[in-house]
């Protein structure tokens, strides 16, 4: 799915799971805004809106895309905003009472080398995946969530590794593996 289709499935697919069916939206309503609050293995916490209606806010995505960046080399990269919506889509099916955690988002090849379960063409080193927990919710319902939307938009990668949720904008895909 090109990421136009993807954009569209999800503004037109996975909105319609975040709003009450019983609420129809009005033309003169105003522009809904996506919101992220996230904080990463550094401690270092953001709560922004990143999107209104089809804007982006190119400061917010900023801040994000250095809450995502490989700790260990200490490098931003790219974070496309369809990961973003869809961690955020995640985060408001649990409310949002809690940072989502990022234990991994961007990676450089070689952070990604030196990981023992890393996959060689990971995901993560074109910032297009992340390895969540949401504190205090059970990993299986995070992961569960995140199957949902897959299985509705028709893409998506989700992988549970019992301590965290891997959630990718790549070809839809499901797994499970638990790591000692």
């Amino acid at each position: 799915m090109t990421a136009s289709l993807a954009r569209r499935a999800l503004l037109t697919g996975a909105g319609a799971l975040a709003v009450p069916a019983s609420k129809p939206a009005r033309a003169d309503a105003p522009e809904r805004q996506r919101w992220l609050w996230v904080q990463n293995n550094a401690g270092e916490e953001v709560a922004v809106a990143y999107r209104t209606g089809q804007d982006y806010d190119i400061r917010a995505l900023a801040r994000l895309q250095h809450h995502f960046r490989d700790l260990r080399e200490n490098l931003a990269g790219p974070i496309p905003p369809l990961l973003l919506d869809m961690l955020s889509l995640i985060q408001e099916r649990f409310g949002y009472t809690r940072p989502l955690r990022v234990i991994s988002g961007y990676r450089t090849p070689q952070t990604n080398a030196s990981l023992p379960y890393a996959a060689p063409n990971s995901l993560h080193m074109r910032g297009m995946a992340a390895d969540i927990v949401m504190p205090g919710m059970s990993q299986a319902d995070v992961c569960s969530q995140a199957m949902m939307f897959s299985q509705h938009l028709g893409f998506m990668g989700v992988g549970w590794y019992g301590s965290f949720t891997h959630v990718d904008i790549g070809p839809k895909a499901s797994w499970a593996r638990m790591l000692n």
